[in-house]
């Protein structure tokens, strides 16, 4: 795993958007992005998709985005899935999108391969991609989010087998992913629903000889549950790098419970490190835990 130096931002106000009552941080659910990258220009085929997503779903329905543009954009409806909103129910929804109908060249950003110890070949691989398709969801953010993570994944597996791309980005996972993976994952008896949006970091945070490193999650905040982070210096990172996975999983299990002051085992069984609901001293900007270790 390689490490980063990092600059935190200068302390400011706390941001409306992390307030849900007084005196307590949380994050709330953003739309789901992930990307699929191609080395040549993908074919969105409508019936290609249709046919993989009959594997996962028992009934949805197709629509053009946009009939002038019938390549630029597909939605696909999931009647059984029921979103509730303000004044009205709809079906779940989600999309694949061309993001431009000439297929410019593609800009990935350079945080994309900061952080991909999990796939030696991400970066060399994603250099030579030139295409890309979108894949979100839409007006399902009030779902439930085991619910919605469950929905969303299924779908962007079912398009990955369609449009067999080169990479896959999790945009908020900050990571590259072997498409084979991600397919991999849900094609397996116990998918792991956060491979898909979720990552685990490593920075060095001090720009001199002693060793202060900062290791995070992210992600979670993307379905509106707190990501963490562990400041230390005296512990293994893998060893680190396990425990956070524990932790996201832990939380996604549970829920939003850990507040100001619970504590969570740390590395020695019967150990308790200290938690504080904190936003983030590294991009992007949320709400995550800081898990104090003893």
């Amino acid at each position: 795993m390689k490490l980063f130096d990092i600059f935190k931002k200068k302390a400011g106000e706390q941001k409306e958007e992390f307030t849900n009552n007084p005196g307590r941080l949380q994050n709330f659910p953003e739309m789901l992005v992930v990307k699929l990258l191609f080395i040549d220009k993908p074919n969105l085929n409508v019936d290609d998709i249709s046919k993989e997503l009959g594997q996962y779903f028992d009934i949805f329905n197709t629509n053009k985005v946009d009939d002038k543009k019938p390549n630029n954009a597909l939605i696909f409806t999931f009647p059984d899935v029921k979103v509730e909103l303000a004044d009205v129910t709809i079906p779940a929804q989600c999309i694949v999108a061309i993001p431009d109908d000439k297929f410019p060249l593609l800009e990935i950003p350079e945080v994309a391969f900061q952080q991909n110890w999990h796939w030696a070949e991400a970066n060399d691989i994603t250099k030579k991609c030139r295409y890309e398709l979108m894949v979100t969801d839409l007006m399902t953010r009030t779902l439930e989010y085991k619910q919605r993570l469950n929905l969303y994944t299924r779908f962007l597996t079912a398009v990955a087998k369609a449009t067999n791309p080169d990479v896959v980005y999790s945009v908020y996972g900050q990571k590259l992913v072997n498409p084979a993976q991600i397919i991999e994952n849900v094609d397996s008896k116990e998918p792991e629903l956060l491979h898909s949006i979720f990552n685990v970091r490593l920075y060095n945070i001090t720009d001199t000889g002693n060793r202060d490193l900062l290791m995070d999650t992210v992600g979670l905040h993307s379905i509106g549950l707190p990501d963490f982070q562990i400041r230390f210096s005296n512990f293994e990172t893998n060893v680190i790098a396990n425990l956070l996975w524990n932790y996201a999983y832990y939380i996604f299990e549970n829920g939003d419970i850990i507040e100001n002051g619970n504590t969570l085992e740390g590395i020695e069984s019967g150990s308790r490190w200290k938690c504080e609901r904190i936003i983030s001293p590294l991009h992007p900007e949320r709400m995550v835990i800081n898990v104090q270790p003893n």
